[in-house]
């Protein structure tokens, strides 16, 4: 039920896109990009413009002007995404919504699961997911307890979730996060996770529905996952169908949507009352 809080909490602002920054959010960011010279281009414009093409799934081409030349966002966009930014940012945002939150700044409990997504008709490597009868890619996102995404990768749809669970924690490693136990469904099963599980020393722990319940009932923990997938692609268009040629790109797109998100977090939950 909405009360006078929430509505105050999440009024409409002055903002030309919802996919704007604030002043607070870019105050938040803006030693990110201190470091990057430039001529001519506004730094806070080109990250509006990297937002506004992740929110709304468009064309570089059909990138509103104001942001700037496409071009120029377009050269941007590429740096950021060789130098690791979003996700580098999102790994620190992420420690200190968590602890604003009451948990530990370093989880230690993951959920790791997959999201089949259809590719659409740009080259690039694809697969044929046979379960879910999709061909395109397949994102494999490890996630906190509290859903915030601590690493992802990107794999033809063809590959099976037990074969990249290696990859999404030497990846989350990378990013700087070391987890205990990750909770999984019953496809990370096997001798290729029993190997996963001792080279990284994670304990795979496999949630199951209760017995006797009926319908729909979300697993416990592990529905906070489910979450992230569904507040990713509802949000974000350009996530609702894989549109990059390449793995990297495709994890790039997921990543930066993933910064959006716990950015908006953090400047609402723990910037607006430090």
């Amino acid at each position: 039920m909405w009360t006078d809080k929430d509505r105050e909490k999440y009024k409409a602002d002055e903002r030309r896109y919802p996919s704007d920054l604030t002043d607070a959010e870019w105050d938040i960011i803006k030693p990110l990009f201190m470091g990057y010279f430039t001529f001519t281009a506004d730094m806070r414009e080109v990250v509006n413009a990297c937002f506004y093409l992740e929110h709304t799934g468009c064309q570089w081409r059909a990138l509103p002007t104001n942001f700037g030349p496409h071009q120029t966002v377009r050269t941007w966009y590429d740096r950021f995404r060789t130098e690791g930014v979003w996700a580098q940012a999102a790994a620190d945002l992420t420690r200190r919504v968590r602890e604003a939150h009451g948990h530990g700044a370093e989880p230690t409990t993951g959920i790791l699961d997959s999201q089949s997504v259809v590719s659409g008709p740009q080259q690039g490597e694809r697969g044929f997911d046979g379960n879910k009868k999709i061909k395109g890619i397949k994102r494999h996102v490890l996630s906190c307890s509290l859903g915030f995404v601590l690493a992802v990768v990107v794999t033809p749809a063809s590959v099976h979730d037990t074969k990249a669970a290696e990859l999404v924690l030497d990846r989350a490693v990378e990013n700087g996060f070391t987890i205990e136990r990750a909770k999984v469904d019953a496809i990370y099963t096997g001798p290729t996770i029993e190997a996963v599980s001792g080279l990284y020393r994670v304990e795979f722990q496999v949630s199951t529905r209760e017995t006797g319940i009926k319908g729909f009932a979300p697993l416990p923990l592990r529905w906070r996952i489910e979450a992230t997938f569904g507040t990713s692609t509802n949000r974000y268009r350009r996530l609702t169908r894989n549109l990059e040629q390449h793995a990297k790109s495709a994890e790039d797109a997921f990543e930066l949507a993933h910064f959006r998100r716990i950015l908006r977090v953090y400047a609402r939950d723990v910037h607006s009352i430090a």
